[in-house]
């Protein structure tokens, strides 16, 4: 599909100011792929990554077939790839760090798990997600909170869908320059009103969005942003590799064919490919 045949799409899904939004977040995209310059690195074999607050990260369970995808047509909603049956199909899901980091410092955060905690001072839950790296230690974490009688665990959002220490089925995460714009079409943020971001998510949804949308936590989660519309291939500043694409030469070829200019980490953080 061309930009015309997406502003027509959305001309018949969307009305009003709905549309108006969802149209100026297609010529943000097509305005950044055809103007933006990527970013020149200047890592070397062996380093650490260090991410600046609101990179953008996205994990592919199609690994490489799903970035070449993602290459060649960009990071497209629901709506233009027949996956209308999420949560939000007018947009991509992506993970927003919410301050600067090591790379390694973020994997062992989300690799380990988000826990809710009851009944501890004034009877107020406390949620939280406990880093991979403390998890062996994770009842001295509990043992902190007084007259507590109820918690649980589970794995971080993360965890499921970027390259992790917990799993193997996602081989690649791409990561993204998020000081572009691109997230002006946030619908996780609070600047666009219920009305008018009604249209934008599955209605069967809409109602406990509202709810999560207003009290995000670490479950809902509050490092995520989505995003109407896309996200160009051209804001591609990198690729995290699993443990498995790690140990393939042929596959690692294959990535920097695909992406000549962007490195390739793995999940100790570090730089494998320049």
């Amino acid at each position: 599909m061309e930009k015309q045949d997406y502003i027509k799409e959305a001309k018949k899904r969307l009305k009003g100011k709905s549309r108006e939004i969802f149209l100026n977040q297609i010529e943000t995209y097509y305005d950044l792929k055809e103007n933006y310059k990527p970013r020149k690195h200047n890592y070397k074999i062996g380093d650490d990554v260090y991410l600046k607050k609101g990179t953008l990260l996205h994990g592919t369970f199609k690994n490489l077939d799903g970035l070449n995808e993602i290459i060649k047509d960009g990071l497209l909603s629901g709506w233009f790839i027949d996956a209308e049956k999420s949560k939000y199909p007018s947009s991509v899901g992506v993970w927003n760090l919410q301050k600067d980091c090591y790379l390694k410092d973020y994997i062992d955060f989300y690799s380990g798990g988000t826990i809710s905690i009851k009944g501890c001072q004034n009877n107020i839950e406390d949620i939280k997600v406990i880093p991979l790296s403390e998890m062996p230690v994770l009842m001295d974490t509990i043992y902190k909170y007084k007259n507590c009688y109820k918690w649980y665990i589970e794995q971080t959002k993360e965890a499921r869908f970027m390259p992790s220490l917990v799993q193997n089925r996602v081989q690649i995460g791409i990561i993204f320059n998020g000081d572009t714009g691109i997230v002006n079409g946030d619908i996780l943020s609070l600047e666009i009103n219920a009305k008018d971001v009604k249209p934008f998510i599955n209605k069967y949804y809409y109602k406990q969005f509202l709810r999560d949308r207003q009290n995000k936590d670490a479950f809902f989660t509050d490092r995520e942003s989505a995003v109407l519309f896309g996200v160009p291939a051209n804001l591609i500043e990198g690729i995290l590799v699993g443990r498995d694409y790690e140990k393939d030469k042929d596959k690692l070829d294959k990535i920097k064919e695909f992406l000549p200019n962007v490195y390739i980490c793995n999940l100790d953080g570090k730089v494998i490919v320049e």
